[in-house]
């Protein structure tokens, strides 16, 4: 846990809505490793290991999650306090992208924060179990897919900003 708590922790916060849940992600995910810790797949790093069941503990309680709170608020995303007057555009920024990916599906999430981690293709593959071949195809539709929906969004924003 200690030696891939960051990876843990924005696992958890990509994964939930709020501090209380990105709690109990992590205690999930603590635990789950704790139950797997002798059944390490020798073929993978471990910090593959260790993203592979996060992301899972993370996709479940999601899923589990949704069942049980519908219609939940919008993301809250973490402010970092920043003192130029620039701060709030970045809030949004961040928000928007926030948005944008959690519309995606969770697999393509998934790979997202994986990539945004800065993991490369090959270590992805072995923690989604696709080819690095796979992993470059699909980084390249998801980029696409985010890339069209920030720009509508801002399209958007601007047409309602001028009237």
């Amino acid at each position: 846990m200690q030696r891939h708590g960051g990876l843990l922790r924005r696992i958890a916060w990509a994964w939930s809505r709020d501090d209380a849940d990105r709690d109990d992600v992590l205690q999930e995910i603590a635990v789950q490793l704790w139950r797997v810790r002798e059944r390490i797949d020798p073929r993978l790093r471990e910090a593959s290991f260790v993203a592979r069941v996060a992301l899972n503990v993370a996709i479940s309680f999601q899923r589990r999650e949704r069942r049980h709170r519908v219609g939940r608020a919008a993301a809250d995303v973490d402010h970092v306090a920043d003192a130029s007057p620039c701060a709030g555009e970045r809030d949004d920024e961040r928000a928007r992208l926030r948005a944008a990916i959690d519309s995606l599906r969770d697999l393509d999430r998934a790979l997202a924060l994986l990539h945004l981690e800065g993991h490369d293709h090959a270590a992805i593959g072995e923690v989604l179990g696709i080819s690095a071949a796979n992993v470059a195809t699909k980084w390249w539709r998801i980029k696409t897919r985010l890339r069209e929906q920030l720009v509508a969004k801002s399209m958007e924003e601007r047409r309602c900003t001028t009237r």
